[in-house]
């Protein structure tokens, strides 16, 4: 039992051992684990040291950084105090600078402005200067030009024609050239004697020639009819000694008295104040229409017909014979066709209108007075209305009264109109040719304009040019009354009959004159002439 009991004590001792021992291993391995851990603890504590002291290091390095930016951001800030300072300081000198420059900037813009209106008035004293010069170098040159028309003349009657001839050019080249009128009676005067300009002829038995009449399509010639029952064709031929008008006598018979004549259709009709409407052909064959009445003297184109206007009455003639007649309610002083219209003038001043259909209607009188003669310009549309005093009086499309042109010194006679130059003749023995580009209106408009105009109601402003000079007109005075005025089929000459039975074709244009008589000229003026016909204000200058 007892060596039972030891070996179950031994057992158990041995257990006990055993299981002793395995703890003690397990133990030593716990601890050994823990050593291990302990030991790699201390390595990572010492490792966590390092970094610890390293981050240390470095925190201390940048709390010094950190000072160092402090003290500069402080230095920053003390230097932009300053700098604000020193800003607020230069944006008040900025400031008053910019108020010093806005009143300098105002000062500058009056005197700039004050400079300007100081230039805009040295301008405009310069233009005045230089308008005023033109002036008188114009009005100059007008003055000469009509010293030289004269001069022109007397050296023609020397019988010196190129000295005359020069400075008759010169007188129309000073006015053309510097808006005078080239209608200056001296200087048109002396055109037409430096260009044979005015042709003469006299009726076979001297009758007055109270009617002219174109040839259409063949310029240079027209029919004159005179109160001594003379018919002639008259035609412009050149001969060795320049040209002439020579005659055909279409018929004569001395019962007659002849007031008007017309062409048309290629037939001459000749109206007689107590006799017969005689139609001819141009080779003097005629028939004579017996009128009802007496006292005829216009005859008027309608339509394909003829208007016989009588002082108190009117026939209708066609196809050879009267067909119609009409009383008139007064005794007509004048008749005229505008546009499709008949106008009607009477001895007491009244005026009516008459259509195609042949009704009259009184209307108002266009103008005070007795109207003489009358003339109607298809072209501008202008009526020329002559009175019994003499004054010629321009009427536009509107009915308008344009102007006063106080000619004659008796009653007018007849008037034409050849583009813008108007010819007129009366009882005071004297023609006008008028250039109406001259005609001045105070309305500031030229002729042409105001033939467009119904009505003006204030003055157009005029320009700072030269006006042109006042419309004077050239005067004719012929040895007898100036009865008849017709334009020739050139455009440029018109035909004069006066009551001694003379006949005249003048040339009514100076622009053609002039040109004909530069053609002519053989040579220029020389220094020594110049001096002393133009004189040493204008500088010499040639023409040929």
């Amino acid at each position: 039992m007892g060596l039972i009991a030891l070996a179950v004590v031994a057992g158990v001792a041995a257990l006990a051992y055993r299981m002793g021992y395995n703890r003690s291993r397990t133990e030593l391995a716990s601890l050994k684990e823990e050593m291990e851990q302990m030991e790699a603890a201390g390595k990572d504590a010492a490792i966590v040291k390092r970094v610890s002291q390293q981050m240390e290091d470095i925190a201390y390095q940048q709390k010094a950084i950190s000072d160092q930016q402090r003290d500069r951001a402080e230095e920053q800030s003390i230097l932009a105090t300053q700098n604000a300072y020193r800003a607020e300081m230069e944006s008040r000198a900025a400031h008053e600078a910019e108020l010093k420059a806005q009143s300098a900037a105002q000062v500058a813009e009056r005197e700039r402005a004050n400079a300007e209106r100081q230039q805009e008035i040295a301008v405009e004293q310069r233009d005045e200067a230089t308008h005023a010069k033109n002036v008188a170098d114009t009005l100059n040159r007008r003055t000469q030009a009509r010293s030289l028309a004269v001069s022109s003349q007397v050296r023609r009657e020397a019988d010196e024609p190129e000295v005359a001839d020069l400075l008759a050019y010169a007188s129309w080249y000073f006015l053309k050239n510097n808006r005078g009128n080239q209608y200056y009676s001296e200087t048109f005067k002396s055109l037409t004697q430096a260009t044979d300009g005015i042709l003469r002829y006299k009726m076979k038995e001297g009758g007055a020639v109270n009617a002219l009449a174109k040839v259409p399509g063949r310029p240079g010639q027209c029919v004159a009819v005179s109160n001594f029952g003379e018919v002639e064709r008259l035609t412009v031929n050149a001969s060795q000694g320049g040209k002439r008008i020579s005659s055909n006598a279409l018929l004569f018979n001395s019962l007659f008295d002849f007031r008007d004549v017309l062409i048309k259709d290629n037939s001459i009709y000749a109206l007689s104040l107590k006799g017969p409407l005689c139609v001819l052909d141009f080779e003097g064959n005629h028939v004579e229409v017996q009128l009802p009445e007496d006292n005829y003297f216009k005859l008027v184109p309608i339509g394909d017909g003829l208007l016989v206007a009588g002082r108190k009455s009117l026939s209708w003639y066609s196809d050879g014979k009267i067909t119609g007649s009409e009383e008139l309610p007064g005794t007509l002083s004048a008749i005229v066709e505008r546009e499709g219209v008949t106008c009607l003038f009477f001895t007491d001043g009244g005026y009516a209108e008459m259509d195609v259909a042949g009704r009259i209607v009184e209307k108002a009188p266009l103008l005070k007075g007795v109207v003489t003669a009358a003339y109607y310009d298809k072209a501008s549309k202008c009526l020329l209305l002559g009175v019994e005093y003499g004054t010629v009086y321009p009427v536009n499309q509107y009915d308008r009264v344009m102007e006063t042109m106080t000619a004659h010194k008796a009653k007018c006679m007849d008037i034409t109109m050849l583009g813008p130059v108007v010819v007129t003749g009366g009882y005071d023995k004297t023609a006008y040719i008028w250039n109406m580009d001259n005609l001045l209106f105070e309305s500031g408009l030229s002729f042409r304009e105001e033939l467009q105009k119904e009505k003006v109601e204030k003055r157009v402003s005029g320009s700072q040019e030269v006006p042109t000079e006042w419309l004077v007109p050239v005067d004719y005075t012929f040895d007898g009354w100036t009865l008849a005025v017709c334009g020739d089929e050139d455009g440029k000459s018109v035909w004069i009959g006066t009551s001694s039975g003379n006949v005249m074709l003048l040339n009514a244009s100076a622009d053609d004159m002039a040109q004909q008589l530069h053609n002519k000229l053989k040579r220029n003026l020389t220094q020594q002439e110049w001096t002393r016909y133009v004189g040493v204000s204008i500088p010499y200058m040639t023409f040929k």
